[in-house]
């Protein structure tokens, strides 16, 4: 991933925080005929390995699962926090050509299967992540515990351990510090929850900048 400097983001946490909120994925491995892309959850955990390890799971069906073990190549988990198109004519001089502000981080790693027992401690995991917030929300226990055990041969879990991790947040740190923040006060208007966590984003990264520069 290109990434100049000034788009690091400030804190290793911030880019971790990312993961955790968005943990909506692409993985991508290399295949005989192209590469493989499948969407899919990824669940971050920071207590494990040097930079944290990635769980997830996916059709036993999907050629994809076929290929996740079957090369030495590490494995690609791209993340995408928010992102905005950025008008020229949000900016105060309407000077700047117009661009996208986004936030995206990249994970490389190898694979490893989960056993039947770490899989569903992993769907565990998730379920309760994903239905805690909803009002009412469903509980695996809800069912015989053989309706779940039943289903588990027919999914691959895995866990991908954290080799290299890269993060870019475009936000506007490039450009004269007035026209990111004349960004960040557009999106801060709107009723969009992504347009608002981006706007504050867009403060965060740039606090502390000269106002007359720009990187």
């Amino acid at each position: 991933m290109f990434i100049r400097s000034c788009w690091q983001p400030r804190s290793l946490d911030a880019a971790y925080k990312l993961v955790d909120d968005y943990p909506w994925a692409l993985l991508v491995d290399n295949g005989d005929d192209g590469p493989f892309a499948t969407n899919l959850p990824l669940l971050l955990d920071r207590s494990r390995g040097a930079h944290g390890v990635l769980l997830g799971h996916l059709a036993r069906a999907n050629d994809h699962a076929r290929a996740l073990f079957a090369r030495s190549a590490p494995s690609l988990a791209i993340f995408h926090g928010p992102q905005s198109y950025v008008t020229a004519s949000w900016y105060p001089e309407r000077q700047m050509p117009s661009t996208f502000y986004y936030m995206a981080v990249h994970c490389y790693g190898r694979l490893r299967e989960q056993t039947a027992a770490e899989l569903e401690r992993t769907l565990g995991v998730l379920n309760d992540r994903m239905e805690t917030p909803i009002p009412g929300g469903w509980r695996m226990d809800e069912i015989p515990h053989s309706e779940i055990t039943r289903r588990l041969p027919h999914i691959v879990g895995f866990e991908l351990e954290i080799e290299r991790f890269e993060a870019k947040f475009k936000l506007g740190q490039d450009e004269p510090l007035r026209d990111a923040l004349a960004v960040a006060d557009r999106l801060a208007a709107s009723a969009d929850s992504e347009h608002l966590a981006l706007a504050a984003a867009i403060r965060r990264e740039n606090a502390g900048r000269a106002a007359s520069g720009g990187a």
